[in-house]
């Protein structure tokens, strides 16, 4: 027995399942993204879900296609904020798509390199998808959210712009002493790949034996205290942050490269927050 799939309504369906499943391991991560960014995520998972139209493919073929479409659209929606916290969204996007898929068992059920095909009309697949979503701001609502809350944002320097997790640190207050101007405290090897090669350069020196900024590169040196020790951080002036909410201009963005991996890439302070429309 033949089934006929019509493209238009595979790929809106998938389409809008995507971007439920996604949400959902965002909030299991505590990551948010942007509309654009959940829809770019949405279209590649959408796209992926044509795998079931191709010949049948080895099954270690098959396996790596949906690792890296799973990845792929994780990616395009969160970027990769670190290893750890990539992998971590990684898994509950493929847990949450097994859930969907709980009804694998169901007579009729069609699967082609490991896609599978519900018999179910795309209301009520869509309808499933908005239910697990549902559950899981239901549970985070009743018992609160693990980690950290990270909220996306964009952040303009010279040359460079970087999609950035940002998280809001009320014990954060670094300033610029001689300006007085606010400090954004960015992840170094989070966004390393996207900066200019001459900043890249400097910052690996740097953190290497403390090599002294090139006046061109307009870097000043931002003292920092934490619960480690006194430190000094390179910072440039940034023109903007950004988020869905408000924007904040006038601030410097200082990189540090601490030991171990955090959960954000950029950390900011309350009044910044406010600026931004968060707090």
């Amino acid at each position: 027995m033949k089934t006929v799939i019509y493209l238009d309504e595979l790929l809106l369906t998938n389409f809008l399942a995507a971007a439920a499943l996604l949400l959902g391991a965002g909030l299991l991560c505590a990551r948010q993204c942007s509309g654009l960014r959940l829809m770019a995520g949405s279209a590649a998972a959408a796209a992926a879900s044509l795998g079931i139209l191709l010949p049948e493919l080895p099954e270690p073929a098959a396996f790596l296609y949906k690792v890296f479409t799973c990845c792929a659209a994780v990616a395009a929606t969160y970027g990769v904020p670190g290893l750890r916290n990539f992998v971590q969204l990684c898994v509950w996007y493929l847990l949450l798509n097994l859930l969907l898929c709980g009804t694998v068992l169901l007579p009729g059920v069609q699967s082609a390199n490991l896609c599978v095909y519900l018999p179910l009309s795309p209301g009520r697949l869509l309808l499933c998808c908005g239910a697990v979503l549902a559950v899981l701001r239901g549970v985070l609502f009743c018992f609160g959210r693990a980690g950290t809350r990270c909220f996306a944002a964009v952040l303009e320097l010279e040359g460079a712009v970087l999609s950035v997790q940002a998280f809001c640190d009320t014990g954060f207050s670094v300033q610029d002493p001689l300006t007085g101007q606010a400090v954004v405290l960015v992840y170094y090897p989070a966004v390393r790949s996207a900066l200019p090669q001459e900043l890249r350069t400097f910052l690996d020196r740097y953190f290497a034996c403390g090599t002294a900024p090139p006046p061109e590169l307009r870097v000043r040196l931002v003292p920092c205290t934490t619960i480690a020790g006194h430190c000094v951080l390179p910072a440039v002036p940034a023109k903007a942050l950004r988020t869905s909410k408000g924007s904040a201009a006038g601030i410097l963005a200082a990189f540090c490269r601490p030991e171990t991996q955090q959960p954000w890439t950029a950390l900011l302070g309350s009044e910044l927050a406010v600026q931004l429309g968060i707090r």
